[in-house]
């Protein structure tokens, strides 16, 4: 039982989650949301060329391909997480460095295979995010900006997916962009949480080079242009009142919180509070951006 829950655990089933969430819901875009899902269980019977059947292979072949990922990073962090995680899997003994290996290889090909029904150029998009994670876990991560802009990156990336398997690429640009700036300053804010274990490693971070503050601060610019960036398909009139009702009341709140707490109180127990709580706050983004192409 202690191999399973640390088998779960290392995966990081809660980011797992939210990707395969990100993917499908780029998928739905192609027509309003609802009327699309209420298709979906009908077009599955039509085979893996239908709309459905790729959209499903895509969410479930990129989650297991960030699960690899998350599994490859503990097996790097190891000695950060005996400072930042001692709870996690590695570090309290749970699993060995061998077994995370073997099990990061094993759903890696998973992932990898399951993009076969995409086509050519889906197989190429997995491949692309397989290879930015393993580059990112063995180098790009001790990279100051490198690693952050990797990470917001692939968490655009995961609803153009979507939106590729689902016929409706052009319409996830606009989540795509909307997470690109949210991941980057949910990582800012992880890299000043982190900033005790990664100087003792002697890991280059924003934080670690530039200071916490100075990470922090730039989080905030990010969070801001978020902030902006999000109300523009109202402006336009994309979208409607419950798109922006639901941005109002969901997302800004969240931000401004974070900005403000975070260089109000910039402690690690604080920093990974509020990081959690970005976390948390993901799928009311997501379905903002589904109310918004339902035409609320």
């Amino acid at each position: 039982m202690v191999k399973l829950s640390g088998f779960f655990c290392i995966i990081r089933p809660g980011n797992v989650l939210v990707c395969a969430l990100s993917v499908f819901s780029g998928g739905l875009l192609g027509e309003k949301p609802l009327e699309r899902l209420s298709g979906f269980f009908p077009s599955l019977e039509t085979g893996l060329d239908s709309w459905a059947a790729r959209l499903l292979c895509a969410a479930v072949s990129a989650s297991l391909i960030l699960a690899a990922g998350n599994v490859l990073n503990d097996v790097r962090d190891l000695d950060t997480d005996r400072i930042n995680a001692p709870h996690r899997p590695l570090p309290s003994g749970m699993l060995t460095g061998t077994e995370a290996c073997i099990l990061a290889a094993l759903l890696a090909i998973a992932g990898l295979l399951l993009a076969i029904p995409l086509g050519s150029t889906g197989m190429k998009i997995a491949f692309s995010a397989a290879a930015i994670l393993t580059f990112y876990d063995l180098k790009l991560k001790r990279i100051p900006l490198a690693g952050n802009l990797a990470v917001a990156f692939l968490g655009g990336l995961a609803f153009a997916y979507g939106g590729f398997a689902g016929f409706s690429l052009l319409q996830s640009l606009i989540p795509a962009i909307f997470a690109f700036l949210f991941h980057l300053g949910r990582e800012l804010v992880k890299d000043a949480a982190d900033e005790r274990g990664d100087a003792f490693s002697k890991i280059k971070t924003a934080a670690t080079l530039w200071g916490v503050r100075a990470a922090l601060l730039l989080s905030a610019l990010v969070f801001t242009v978020l902030a902006v960036v999000v109300v523009l398909p109202a402006v336009y009139l994309w979208f409607g009142r419950g798109y922006l009702a639901m941005i109002a009341l969901g997302v800004w709140p969240v931000l401004i919180h974070v900005m403000v707490s975070s260089l109000r109180n910039p402690s690690e127990d604080n920093l990974r509070r509020l990081a959690a709580l970005l976390k948390l706050d993901m799928p009311v983004g997501v379905m903002a951006v589904l109310a918004g192409f339902q035409g609320w």
